[in-house]
């Protein structure tokens, strides 16, 4: 587009990213971010945080930077057009890449006029020693906007050697001229040393250099090279009988450049074995000569026996017999003619096969398989953490398939479940058992607590064990027992078949009361002295607890249920005044043996 704020200009890249990747947008016009690369940027767009220049401008980078500023910056950027004119002028311009690979030296043409030239070892520096990249141009816009594109001459890569067969032609090929004219010297073998396409029939190898107008009005010259290769005459098929699957064998590996078959294929190395009409094409060079052959094919008598050679216990097993060729006649051994025939025996079976080339016989074993009984006995426990080894004791070749994948002929298993064994031979014959493993763990009581009981209390103990019988003082089962005006020590003990685990616990029987004693004053200045109000507890079984403070106007000023709990005689973090206020408390806990609630209310005074 004509737009002197068009953005942001194009990128020539070489890259071995990959061809899927995207640059950055915007200032990074589609290159920044490959690395490694290298690029030739034409910005059209002063990115000021970079160090552009202010008009449209050539410079060259590597690894995805386009920040004049940066180690990446190959040459110092040079404006487009002398004297910095737009390059956004709505027009096509033409560029120039020249890279010569023995002095490094790179040169950018714009409108044909050199802008730009720099000594860089691309593939060294650049790429690490790779000579192979990936090449083409990227472009990118922001806020800004601007039509972009990237027209590839046609001719930019040109054959530079022809091969001819001696005595035929060839088509050469020159880059495009500006203005169509073109001298080609010598002048020798060619229809027209004057057009861009002369036919040459040249009969010796030969180099042409061909003169021609680039598109800038540059006289250049290039170089074209005609190479001589001489016809030849091939015989390399002869018309051939094969018999019993004999191979017309071809190995033409090191007599000609490239073959091909009639059926299009192009291997070197090759055989045929049956019958038919054969074409061959092979060439030296670019010279190739036809040959073609036929094969036909016999056969001496074959037969062959088939069927299942192995079957299981009470089974029996269907043979057939096939011969060939087709006149070929066949007999088992018992004299039958007939095609297929019942065994329910292991035996050696055979059967003969006669025509005019001779006789062969066919020899084919069978074999009933019986598989002995497995047994992996019968249901059975096991201790948590010990193993258990499953044996059907049996030998011999047999494939051994359990349901945890396991395929060896014994199992050792350290879990309960259900285990089955499958055993077969050959993949044909299978006989199984199945057996129930019942996992329990070893008795643990874990740590009891010692007890506090009030005399007359009745407290039941409860145990969850679920991994054996429970025994109290060694006289009493199940997993509760009750303590009433009980003292000393209580033993409790659980077993099964994996093992015991005992322990004691110390029973202790006293009188109970259950009275919280409150003070009537507080003086809390922060002396650590009498601070806090809080009950004295003389309750060892206490079961619940709720104590309120409120001031003489009935406001609450703290609650807890907590009997641990104390007031420091402040209300919403702020101390309150020294006066009286009132207190409240309700509690429940075990009293001769019973539960009783009670309560007590009186007068609190704050003094400091």
């Amino acid at each position: 587009n004509n737009n002197d704020n068009g953005a942001d200009g194009i990128v020539f890249v070489m890259q071995t990213v990959g061809t899927k990747d995207i640059g950055a947008s915007g200032a990074g016009i589609g290159f920044e971010g490959f690395s490694p690369s290298f690029g030739i940027e034409f910005d059209t767009w002063q990115n000021t945080n970079f160090d552009d220049m202010a008009s449209d401008h050539i410079a060259m980078f590597k690894n995805g930077s386009v920040d004049h500023k940066s180690s990446n910056s190959l040459v110092a950027a040079t404006t487009a057009i002398s004297g910095g004119a737009n390059i956004e002028d709505g027009k096509n311009h033409l560029v120039r890449i020249t890279w010569d690979f023995s002095d490094k030296r790179i040169q950018v043409y714009f409108d044909c006029v050199l802008r730009q030239t720099a000594v860089i070892d691309i593939q060294n520096r650049i790429f690490s020693g790779n000579n192979l990249v990936y090449w083409g141009f990227t472009s990118a816009t922001g806020g800004s906007n601007n039509a972009h594109l990237a027209c590839l001459s046609d001719d930019i890569i040109v054959q530079d050697t022809f091969a001819l067969c001696k005595g035929e032609t060839v088509l050469l090929n020159a880059r495009e001229s500006k203005n169509n004219s073109y001298v080609w010297t010598p002048n020798l073998y060619l229809d027209d040393g004057t057009i861009k396409n002369p036919v040459c029939s040249s009969v010796v190898p030969i180099t042409y250099f061909v003169q021609y107008t680039d598109r800038c009005g540059n006289q250049l010259r290039d170089t074209v090279d005609v190479v001589i290769d001489q016809p030849f005459v091939m015989d390399e098929g002869k018309d051939s009988l094969l018999c019993d699957g004999a191979k017309y064998l071809f190995n033409l590996t090191n007599a000609y450049d490239s073959v091909l078959w009639q059926n299009g294929n192009r291997s070197s190395y090759k055989f045929w074995d049956r019958s038919g009409y054969y074409t061959l094409r092979a060439w030296k060079g670019v010279c190739y000569d036809d040959d073609s052959f036929n094969i036909t094919t016999n056969e001496s008598p074959t037969i062959a026996i088939s069927g299942k050679n192995i079957f299981c216990e009470g089974d029996s097993v269907e043979l057939s017999v096939t011969a060939t060729p087709i006149d070929a006649v066949f007999t088992w051994m018992n004299g039958s003619k007939a095609s297929t025939y019942f065994y329910d025996k292991s035996e050696i079976v055979s059967a003969k096969a006669t025509n005019e080339c001779g006789s062969v016989e066919d020899f084919y074993g069978i074999r009933e398989v019986i598989l002995p009984d497995i047994n992996l006995g019968k249901d059975t426990l096991n201790c948590k953490g010990d193993s258990l080894l499953l044996d059907p004791k049996i030998a011999g070749p047999y494939t051994y398939r359990w349901n945890t994948s396991a395929n060896s002929s014994t199992l050792k298993v350290g879990a309960g479940g259900t285990y089955w064994l499958e055993v077969s031979e050959l993949d044909l014959c299978y006989a199984s058992d199945t057996i129930n493993v019942i996992e329990i763990n070893k008795p643990q009581l874990g740590s009891l607590s010692d007890i506090i009981l009030c005399k007359n209390e009745l407290i039941e103990i409860a145990i969850d064990n679920k991994y054996g019988m429970v025994l109290w003082n060694n006289n009493v089962e199940g997993e509760r027992y009750s303590l009433l005006n009980y003292q000393g020590k209580l033993s409790v003990k659980s077993s099964n078949e994996c093992g015991t685990d005992s322990n004691e616990i110390e029973v202790s029987l006293i009188d109970c009361y259950c009275n919280l004693l409150f003070p009537n004053a507080i003086t809390p200045n922060a002396d650590q002295l009498n601070d806090q109000f809080r009950p004295t507890v003389d309750c060892p079984k206490l079961r619940d607890f709720t104590m309120s403070v409120y001031n003489r106007w009935g406001e609450l000023l703290f609650t807890s249920t907590d009997v641990n709990k104390t007031w420091d005689g402040s209300y919403q973090d702020i101390m309150v005044m020294n006066g009286v206020y009132y207190w409240i408390a309700v509690w429940s806990g075990i009293e001769n043996g019973q539960i009783e609630r009670k309560a007590d209310k009186g007068i609190l005074h704050v003094i400091r």
